[in-house]
Parts: structure tokens; sequence; C-alpha cells
């Protein structure tokens, strides 16, 4: 079996702070949860890369793009790619955002 690489994009990692932020903000206790259900979940997609939903984008620059709910924190969406045993993360979004916009979005 062959090993999956996992590399996060710094804007993944900054969206993944804010939204840390956010939720810290309303609810101490569930910000708590909120980046140990991120880490899971990659690790997840780490073991089965291709459950994600494929998102349809015209751009090129956003072809092949998965997405999948974090874990016990559903509105939130991680989007990433999967090629040749690299896992790309490469954000993570409020599933209520409009997308594309909100993945080109700083």
């Amino acid at each position: 079996m062959n090993s999956i690489e996992i590399f996060v994009r710094h804007q993944a990692e900054l969206d993944a702070l804010a939204y840390f932020q956010q939720i810290h903000e309303r609810n101490p206790d569930a910000a708590v949860r909120f980046l140990p259900a991120l880490d899971e979940t990659v690790e997840g997609l780490s073991l089965q890369p291709l459950k994600g939903r494929p998102r349809r984008f015209r751009a090129k620059d956003l072809q092949n793009i998965r997405s999948w709910r974090v874990n016990r924190f559903e509105v939130y969406l991680i989007f990433y790619r999967f090629a040749e045993n690299r896992l790309d993360i490469l954000r993570i979004r409020h599933g209520a955002m409009k997308f594309p916009r909100a993945l080109r979005q700083p």
C-alpha cells in the first residue's frame, strides 16, 4: 500500500485559525474541538481521498477539486485535490459561501 503525502496550503491553515477564532468567540468549548476535528477529517481523507464530492468549476485553476465536510462541524468544508498519492488541502471554507469566488478570496 502506498502512503499518501498530505500537504496543507498556507491559506488553508489561515482559514482554520480564522474559523477557530470565530467559533471561540461564540463557544470556547466547541473551538477546542474544532482543530482536532479538522485533523481527524484530513486523516480520514488520506485513507479515502476519493470520497469527497467532486466540484465542477469552469476556471482552469479550480479543476479537479473535491470537498468534504469537517467531522462534527459539518458547516465547514475542506477543499482539496488528490493526485499521484498527494493530498493537497487547499482551503477550509464555510459551506454557505459563494463558490468558486470563496476559494480565491484571502
